[in-house]
């Protein structure tokens, strides 16, 4: 993920003269992980393969007592008593136990406390074990399998994430390679890998879709290509769709040709009636196969089953989802401002897009064939192995090229009022660093919170609250003279670290951000959907806030010229400015005001005030004359 530039263009080492460094490229999957590298020899692609010949590893964890854990796919009737398998664990990486509950996975997790935080947790005959440590395992895996392959120690690697990771979930993979053993080179997205396998670097410029649909995620990227230069222009997509979810709705579609439903089977029935499941949709998944039904044999309680599907009940099964993809497609070209006709290709990622429904819909809602020349499985890992090895410095300098991603949603602090400034846009390409000037509200203030927050919305109330923290030891000076710069500061892997500091003492406080738990595709949707509901009232909501803190500002002034040249006014005179005030205090306290009526509050406060601004100035002017004559002012 991020801006990319290979090698140095004054590198001037002799082709085979340049000792090539072992890197690899992972596609940690939710369902399946991948591990490549680019051989030296022809400086293609290689899929590691295990002992078995598969490149495809299974992304489960299996744990017994006693035993290391076991990475990988094992049959059901071949694991040992008291095992336990934990798979996907990847829709866990940053969830919280409440995010839990529509998952049906509360009886597999379990909270923990670690350095004062909760963490989830799963339940394993080793022990509670986070996802970091289960992700671990699998990245171990891969590492090791790499070392096998290239018989060689790997100096590092690159790791594919969905575009719409958040902080939390980034960390989080960057932690488990560190168990690993792994040095990350770089986090990429997934649909920003697929990119790179195909090349799309060499085309003319234009706009290209990569439509990314995996066993437990779909991610949609609209990148934008221009003199060999990609940007990622906007991003959608899903943590809970994909292949799994097809497997389940056929699941419990089969079994209700069983003496037991879906939900009333245990955990290893499941586990072997899913199994069936996707077995009967890979047969529908060759691109030249044109079989209209499909079927499979499952042994249960003893009793064996031959279960059919027919490719249109398949469809009718998965239409609703498909159909849910392309919305997701749909809204991240209206994000970023395009119509369908302007994609000059439409590039397919993940086991599912095998599937001719997939194809076809995509066909027919766009009018253009995807791109299916490479194996959708590898492309990804086939993408994140290229660069690593550019990272790395082991390609040419003429196979530069450069790569641009954009973070979701805007970063921003809070202001006065409640208002949010976006310092970070959505949609601004990465790695970006941004920076505010800000100032005081009151004189002599010493100090100021910084709250950090994300979305798009116009208040903080209606945001994501992502860190505070409190610059101190302001020096004391009249509201608005000081100088706070705020810097933010996202980095390739869509970190984000935040800086502030006092210009006159250099002073500087700073935080990373790493929320306590993550986004979901469905929160970053409902977020920017908010935000294109809300966008009228918000704008009205900003001006009344806006008007509110305008008006406290005239109060607060207003109390401290009274306490100077309260003098200055006839008793009267004064009643009627402290009858304003009172009122304009009421106004400010009232949440429901208008801003309509907080101008006409502050109107009202302006007349009645007049007369006491004529008399300031004119002792000002009367104090700044005195003793002088005319000839000293000619």
């Amino acid at each position: 993920m991020a801006l990319l530039q290979i090698s140095e263009p004054d590198n001037h080492e002799l082709a085979g003269t340049k000792e090539l460094k072992a890197v690899i490229g992972i596609d940690l999957g939710t369902t399946n992980s991948l591990v490549g590298y680019v051989d030296g020899q022809d400086a293609t692609v290689k899929i590691c393969l295990d002992e078995n010949g598969k490149a495809l590893i299974e992304s489960a964890v299996t744990y017994r007592s006693g035993h290391i854990p076991k990475v990988g796919s094992h049959k059901v009737n071949e694991v040992e008593k008291g095992a336990c398998t934990v798979r996907s664990v990847k829709r866990l990486i940053g969830k919280s136990m409440a995010e839990m509950g529509k998952s049906g996975r509360l009886d597999e997790v379990e909270v923990k406390e670690l350095s004062g935080k909760e963490i989830l947790c799963v339940k394993t005959p080793l022990g509670l074990k986070t996802p970091v440590e289960i992700s671990g395992e699998i990245l171990k895996h891969m590492k090791l399998l790499a070392e096998k392959n290239l018989q060689k120690q790997i100096e590092g690697a690159v790791i594919t994430v969905p575009a719409y990771f958040d902080d939390t979930q980034r960390q989080a993979t960057k932690d488990a390679a560190s168990m690993a053993g792994l040095k990350v080179l770089r986090l990429i997205n997934e649909p920003t890998a697929a990119a790179l396998a195909y090349g799309l670097e060499t085309k003319d410029q234009g706009l290209f879709m990569v439509y990314d649909l995996g066993g437990g995620t779909f991610d949609v990227s609209i990148l934008h290509l221009e003199q060999e230069v990609f940007s990622v222009v906007a991003t959608g997509g899903d943590t809970n769709l994909g292949g799994d979810d097809f497997d389940e709705l056929i699941a419990k579609h089969l079994a209700k040709n069983l003496p037991t439903s879906f939900d009333e089977l245990n955990i290893m029935s499941k586990v072997n009636l899913l199994s069936v499941a996707r077995e009967l949709k890979e047969k529908f998944s060759s691109l030249n196969d044109k079989r209209n039904d499909a079927v499979a044999m499952l042994t249960l309680n003893n009793e064996i089953f031959e279960l059919k599907l027919s490719i249109v009940e398949l469809e009718n099964l998965i239409s609703k989802l498909v159909c849910k993809t392309l919305k997701i497609c749909d809204q991240a070209l209206l994000d970023a401002g395009l119509d369908h006709s302007e994609l000059k290709e439409i590039v397919l990622v993940g086991g599912s897009t095998r599937l001719r429904i997939v194809r076809d819909s995509i066909l027919n809602h766009y009018g253009k064939q995807p791109m299916v020349d490479i194996n959708p499985d590898q492309v990804v890992c086939i993408g994140a192995s290229l660069q690593a090895d550019s990272l790395i410095g082991n390609r040419a300098s003429r196979e530069n090229w450069l790569l641009l991603d954009v973070t979701p949603l805007s970063l921003g602090i809070e202001t006065m009022g409640g208002l949010v400034e976006k310092i970070i846009p959505r949609n601004t390409p990465i790695p970006v660093e941004k920076m505010k000037e800000f100032t005081t509200f009151k004189d002599g203030q010493a100090g100021m919170s910084i709250h950090v927050v994300q979305g798009e919305r116009e208040l903080v109330r209606d945001c994501r609250s992502l860190a505070k923290f409190e610059i101190s030891n302001i020096p004391p000076m009249v509201a608005g003279k000081p100088r706070i710069v705020v810097s933010f500061r996202l980095d390739a892997d869509g970190l984000l670290s935040v800086e502030a500091r006092e210009t006159s003492n250099r002073e500087r406080y700073s935080i990373e951000i790493n929320p306590s738990f993550g986004l979901t595709e469905e929160d970053v949707e409902r977020i920017i959907s908010e935000s294109l509901d809300h966008s009228e009232s918000d704008l009205q909501a900003r001006g009344c806030e806006e008007k509110k803190l305008e008006l406290a500002r005239n109060l607060e002034a207003l109390t401290a010229a009274l306490s100077a040249d309260s003098g200055l006014l006839a008793p009267s005179e004064l009643e009627v400015i402290v009858k304003a005030m009172n009122e304009a205090k009421k106004a400010l306290e009232d949440d429901g005001q208008t801003k309509k009526e907080i101008e006409r509050v502050t109107t009202e406060l302006d007349k009645c005030v007049e007369p006491f601004v004529q008399k300031r100035m004119n002792e000002a002017i009367g104090s700044a004359l005195k003793g002088q004559s005319v000839d000293d002012l000619s």
